[in-house]
């Protein structure tokens, strides 16, 4: 296949992917928001307040009440969250032991009225939780996180060389649609008869921004820019040696629990005689394997992705790539926050970067800078 091949291939996987609409979430109405209200002022309005900024004095609650009306923390978790605390209580997330359970006194549908009335505290439109697809382990996200992700890949090539690369990544919502990221490389190659180097790779910065996003169908895309700076050792075969632009696309899509995630990206390099031209195209399938209402946010999640490379622009460019990659997700805490994800890459095309590499990632949600993000 052609370079030009992947890319019109690429490209079309992504307009169908993203134009499904297959699926369509809980659909709010006006008796919905006023049934809600009652039901809020009845139950909840004690402690959260009429406003849902959070009323605390004289109850004799220890722990600080979230502010409902602060639109980071009300647009940041799913629907599905909220209901199994409102249900179950705050343990059933990891939240706190002062949260009660209302499961045996609210029905499920008036648990999501009143969780359709808490939206509203939030007067902007902010992309909501339900959009915040699990992390891949190759394909971008669409979704602007608030994470640190450790990630490496341990690999072997053809010719017996080792190879691997390990890289931390700090990602930073700005605003309600945007994300700033740096990300530190550091590889590690172990040519024939030179025993093992590393060094610091090519650090990168990016930024992202959301383009559309959809309650209605579950549908989130994405749009952004990498640039990669040549802070590698080029002549020890670290890094690219040259600088790099590369635009990208991200979308995410969920029919009930299965989740499909696409992205594609294109990287030039800014001294063409030194790095190929390449175009990225990633998809990636995940469906959960333990039941949520059960484990909360540590639920394990079954992946395969296809990840495909074109690299054009040199002699030794090594033309269209594809590899397969089945993996592993799991939630290390009820809250969510902290999650790991195993998978190995195998190569399906003739042309072979590697013979197999082993894959994985360690990430951390940390909450939102109130002070930043207000």
């Amino acid at each position: 296949m052609s370079w030009s091949g992947g890319w019109i291939l690429s490209a079309l996987g992504l307009v169908a992917f993203t134009a499904s609409l297959a699926w369509a979430a809980y659909q709010v109405t006006e008796k919905d928001l006023r049934e809600g209200q009652q039901l809020y002022d009845q139950a909840c309005a004690v402690c959260h307040g009429d406003d849902g900024k959070g009323v605390t004095t004289g109850l004799g609650v220890k722990t600080p009440l979230p502010d409902l009306a602060w639109c980071v923390f009300n647009s940041e978790e799913p629907d599905r969250d909220w209901a199994l605390v409102i249900a179950k209580g705050g343990p059933a997330m990891g939240r706190s032991i002062d949260m009660p359970s209302f499961g045996d006194s609210l029905t499920e549908e008036q648990i999501q009225q009143v969780i359709a009335y808490t939206r509203t505290f939030c007067p902007e439109r902010w992309p909501r939780g339900d959009l915040n697809f699990p992390r891949p382990l190759v394909t971008g996200k669409a979704w602007p996180e608030n994470e640190i992700v450790l990630s490496g890949a341990f690999g072997r090539k053809p010719d017996t060389e080792k190879n691997g690369l390990f890289s931390l990544t700090f990602e930073k919502r700005v605003g309600s649609r945007g994300q700033v990221e740096v990300k530190l490389p550091f590889e590690l190659v172990d040519p024939p008869g030179e025993g093992t180097l590393g060094g610091i790779g090519d650090v990168e910065v990016g930024a992202k921004y959301v383009l559309y996003d959809s309650l209605k169908t579950l549908t989130i895309v994405s749009g952004g820019v990498d640039i990669g700076f040549p802070s590698g050792a080029k002549r020890r075969g670290i890094g690219k040696g040259t600088a790099t632009v590369a635009p990208f696309l991200a979308a995410g899509k969920a029919w009930g629990d299965f989740v499909a995630q696409a992205s594609l990206k294109f990287e030039q390099p800014f001294v063409e005689r030194r790095a190929p031209k390449e175009l990225l195209y990633n998809v990636a399938f995940m469906y959960p394997l333990s039941s949520f209402e059960r484990e909360g946010g540590a639920i394990m999640t079954a992946q395969l992705e296809l990840n495909g490379k074109t690299e054009w622009g040199l002699d030794d460019a090594k033309g269209f790539q594809l590899f397969i990659t089945p993996g592993l997700r799991k939630g290390l805490t009820r809250s969510g926050v902290w999650a790991a994800a195993i998978g190995v890459q195998f190569p399906v095309t003739g042309v072979k970067d590697f013979e197999y590499r082993i894959m994985g990632y360690l990430l951390w949600e940390y909450p939102p800078w109130k002070w930043f993000d207000r």
